[in-house]
Parts: C-alpha cells; sequence; structure tokens
C-alpha cells in the first residue's frame, strides 16, 4: 500500500482540486480518498485503482506500472 499511497500522492499534488471536490466529482466515499494518502487501508480493489486512474487522466496500466515501480525488489504477496 506505501507505493499506492506514494504514486497518489504525486499525481493529487498536480491537480488543483481539493480532495473532497475530487471525490464528489468522480464518486469516491467521504474519506476514502484521505484515508488512501494516509495509508490506512491494507488492501485496495483494483476497480477502485482503475477508477482512480481514469479520474487522473492516466492510462490504468501505466497507473499500475507506476505503482509497480514503487514496490520493493522481489515483492510478491505471500511473505
Amino acid at each position: 500500500m506505501n507505493a499506492v499511497c506514494s504514486t497518489l500522492s504525486e499525481h493529487f499534488k498536480k491537480i488543483n482540486k481539493s480532495l473532497k471536490l475530487f471525490s464528489r466529482e468522480y464518486e469516491f466515499a467521504d474519506g476514502q480518498l484521505s484515508n488512501l494518502l494516509r495509508n490506512k487501508y491494507q488492501d485496495i480493489k483494483l476497480t477502485t485503482l482503475w477508477k482512480l486512474a481514469n479520474a487522473l487522466d492516466i492510462d490504468p496500466t501505466e497507473f499500475l506500472k507506476m505503482i509497480r515501480d514503487k514496490l520493493p525488489k522481489n515483492f510478491n504477496f505471500y511473505e
């Protein structure tokens, strides 16, 4: 989740909107983006990542690559 938070933080710095306005425009639950940015979740749905990428006008596969590039070397979910 650190990689997701870091990637989102970088892109939210580039937009000129409050999280509240952004959340309402793209129909995210109240506080969801704030909690994501503060690393309050242990997991995130692929559909949420895809929706965020679309809202940020980023190709979803590129967005996932950006996240992947921030993961530790040899990362896997089983350790």
